[in-house]
């Protein structure tokens, strides 16, 4: 997967995977294909925070991310499967709507996995974005605590996915039902955001 210089988004530096916001709004759905298609619209009183302003923040948020996998299919598995297989589907959501959470993988994480250096820290999200701020001046005007907040952000949805325990790597064992449908839908290179090497790609690929 090529790294591409394209502007940035950061807006989930607020929200993490958001599974409880998920699972609120979804099971309130009764047809996902309207859904989609804008004809079927969410009470926002569903959704589990408290203030009018963070539901509709929530909801904007939710919205992107479904639009960025706007594959039924991902969200009827989403309904009926396990919570780690509802992590698994928001974390390619979530890869698939903000660009820079498998660009930082395949940049910073890969490397320290393949070395068998398997600590990871805010400090790297941090010097990953040192280092490509050149060529990204959308991090140019960032304060010390938008960089706090959006590394922060990043570590904890590895965390949430499992990729992460505590400051350790670690490679999961994932629903390979779901890995067949990402790579039916395109996007094989998730695989590698999830730490899978070539021949447990080509495994999954070649089903």
């Amino acid at each position: 997967m090529k790294i591409v210089k394209k502007k940035y988004q950061t807006g989930y530096s607020t929200r993490s995977l958001m599974i409880k916001e998920f699972d609120a709004i979804l099971n309130s759905v009764n047809d996902l294909e309207e859904f989609f298609n804008g004809n079927e619209k969410v009470d926002i009183n569903v959704i589990p925070v408290n203030s009018e302003r963070s539901k509709n923040i929530v909801l904007t948020e939710v919205n992107k991310r479904v639009r960025s996998l706007a594959n039924p299919v991902f969200w009827k598995l989403y309904r009926d499967g396990s919570s780690r297989d509802k992590t698994l589907i928001l974390f390619y959501a979530t890869c698939k709507a903000y660009q820079l959470i498998p660009d930082f993988v395949i940049d910073t994480v890969l490397p320290k996995w393949y070395n068998m250096d398997y600590e990871l820290s805010s400090y790297d999200f941090k010097a990953f974005i040192y280092r490509i701020s050149e060529n990204h001046p959308e991090f140019g005007n960032f304060s010390d605590k938008n960089l706090n907040n959006i590394s922060a952000a990043t570590i904890k949805i590895l965390r949430e996915v499992g990729i992460l325990k505590k400051n350790t790597l670690v490679k999961e064992d994932y629903n390979h039902q779901i890995l067949n449908e990402i790579v039916s839908n395109g996007d094989s290179w998730f695989l590698e955001v999830l730490l899978l090497n070539e021949s447990e790609r080509q495994a999954i690929i070649g089903q």
